[in-house]
C-alpha cells in the first residue's frame, strides 16, 4: 500500500497539470470572448440590425398602414458559406422581434424551410366531412391568411490572407424584406462581421 500512495499522488498531480477545464455556464449578458468563427453574439447582432432596419424603414411603414396585421413569410436564406450554417439562427430572432411589433405576424403556411411550416395547418383540414369529428370544432374554409411580405437573404463567408500570414474572416449577413404584392424589396440590410486571427487559427 505504501508503494501505491506515491504513484496515486503523482497521477493526481499530472492530471491536475493537464489543463482540464470544468464546464461553466456562459454569462451571455457580459460575455466578451471573441472566436474566429461565428457565435451566438454574431447571429444576435445580425438579426438585431436587420430587425431595426425593417422597423425603421419609411418604405415599410408606408406599406403597413395601421388597422391591419401583416403576414411575413420566411423565404429562402442562402447559406453561401463552407460552414453549414443553420440560417434559422438569424431568422428565428428576426421573427421573434417582428412578432413583438403589433403590425406583423409570421406565416405558418408559406415558408422556404419545412422547419418554418406547420403541417398541422393542412392536416386539421383533411378531416372536414368526417362524421367522427364535431364539425363545430373544425376549421372553417376561407380562414387562412396569405403572405404580404417575405424575408429572404444570404450569408457569405470569405477567408482573406493577411500580410503577416494570418487570416481575416469576413462574414456578410444580407437580409431583405420583400413586398409580395408588388414584387419589390422594401428593405435591404447587410451586416458585416470581420475577424482577424493568426496563421494557426482556422474556421474551415
Amino acid at each position: 500500500m505504501n508503494r501505491l500512495l506515491p504513484a496515486c499522488a503523482l497521477a493526481a498531480l499530472l492530471l491536475a497539470g493537464c489543463g482540464y477545464d470544468k464546464t461553466v455556464l456562459v454569462d451571455t449578458v457580459n460575455d466578451t470572448e471573441i472566436v474566429a468563427g461565428l457565435d451566438y453574439k454574431d447571429f444576435e447582432a445580425a438579426a438585431a440590425e436587420a430587425t431595426n432596419a425593417i422597423l425603421a424603414s419609411a418604405k415599410v411603414r408606408a406599406a403597413t398602414p395601421a388597422g391591419k396585421t401583416y403576414v411575413v413569410a420566411v423565404g429562402k436564406v442562402v447559406d453561401a458559406t463552407p460552414m453549414g450554417i443553420d440560417t434559422g439562427l438569424v431568422t428565428a430572432r428576426i421573427e421573434e422581434a417582428l412578432l413583438n411589433d403589433e403590425r406583423f405576424t409570421i406565416s405558418a403556411v408559406f415558408a422556404d424551410s419545412p422547419a418554418n411550416r406547420d403541417d398541422l395547418v393542412a392536416d386539421v383540414r383533411t378531416v372536414r366531412g368526417n362524421d367522427e369529428f364535431d364539425a363545430a370544432t373544425l376549421q372553417a374554409k376561407g380562414q387562412l391568411k396569405g403572405a404580404d411580405f417575405s424575408l429572404t437573404g444570404k450569408i457569405v463567408a470569405r477567408d482573406v490572407r493577411r500580410d503577416n500570414g494570418g487570416h481575416q474572416y469576413e462574414y456578410y449577413f444580407q437580409m431583405r424584406l420583400n413586398d409580395l404584392r408588388t414584387g419589390t424589396t422594401l428593405m435591404a440590410k447587410e451586416t458585416k462581421v470581420i475577424k482577424r486571427t493568426g496563421d494557426k487559427d482556422h474556421t474551415w
